[in-house]
């Protein structure tokens, strides 16, 4: 079986009924010990929950619960693959995720890649659900690359008779790492969503849009972690935008990484998550054997 479909012992696999009757999986790594916080992570376009193992590992260790939201279509979630009709309903199914897993701790959501397009519209629309934004590689302002791909689809589908059924990742695998080990790892992935339909892929720009216009209305402590080598994120743009924002409190960092840091540096993000939370005021606990 691939690994990514495997269930490891330490996750279990929770289903939250959404608004319009879908069925949403996810995964949650529950906290080794009392937890302190619970931290909600949300993935890409084409990544899902299980890509953040490693890191949830860590994170558990530190006594975090973690909660690995797949968006619909995504992940285990099969039905209606690669589309989300709304982004009213993406955001309502974040909600409900949210709602279902917040026991008693203070809530943190995270947001990787386009994840992090979901969150600050979530931070904008029920920002009261949660504590503070973690941006990991955020795709809020995409390189010159990958805009490039992301008009091209544009314009395809306004010239396209009949319109494509379905349109590829703008990102390409080889983007996230140059480690062999896990290219072949996403190679192997039957998860992963390399292809979406019209409707998402008009639906993620809005809500790209959004994020990038409204972004100065955050009032949440925002920590962002920026890849140094990364081909997917235009770096200069996002650290200048964010270093603008004058309502949240930001703390940011740089990893030695590609656009994939959840594979290539999980031990680093672990890290400045955990002293991001003590700054907020979480008693987080490290072990030896997990930092």
């Amino acid at each position: 079986m691939p690994p990514a479909v495997i269930i490891t012992p330490a996750e279990s696999i929770r289903t939250v009924e959404c608004e319009d009757g879908y069925h949403l999986q996810f995964r949650v790594w529950p906290a080794k010990g009392l937890p302190v916080a619970t931290l909600v992570l949300v993935n890409g376009m084409m990544s899902h929950s299980g890509w953040f193992r490693e890191l949830a590992r860590l994170l558990t260790a530190m006594q975090i619960n973690v909660v690995g939201a797949d968006r619909r279509g995504s992940g285990l979630n099969q039905h209606d693959r690669g589309d989300a009709r709304s982004r009213e309903i993406l955001l309502s199914d974040l909600l409900r995720t949210i709602d279902h897993e917040a026991r008693g701790v203070p809530v943190y959501l995270a947001g990787w890649c386009w994840g992090a397009v979901l969150a600050v519209n979530a931070a904008l629309e029920f920002g009261s659900k949660f504590k503070g934004l973690a941006l990991l590689a955020p795709g809020l302002f995409p390189s010159a690359q990958i805009k490039r791909a992301i008009q091209d689809d544009i314009e395809g589908l306004q010239h396209a008779t009949p319109p494509p059924r379905l349109l590829p990742s703008p990102i390409k695998e080889e983007m996230f790492t140059d480690i062999p080990e896990f290219r072949e790892l996403m190679a192997r992935d039957v998860l992963a969503v390399r292809n979406f339909t019209p409707q998402f892929v008009q639906v993620s720009r809005q809500m790209q849009l959004i994020a990038a216009a409204r972004l100065a209305q955050l009032t949440h402590p925002v920590l962002l972690l920026l890849a140094a080598h990364d081909q997917v994120v235009d770096n200069k743009t996002t650290l200048a935008r964010f270093q603008k924002l004058r309502r949240a409190a930001l703390s940011s960092a740089t990893l030695p990484c590609n656009h994939g840091m959840q594979f290539e540096a999980p031990q680093e993000i672990a890290s400045n998550i955990k002293n991001w939370l003590t700054r907020q005021g979480v008693s987080v606990p490290v072990y030896r054997n997990a930092i």
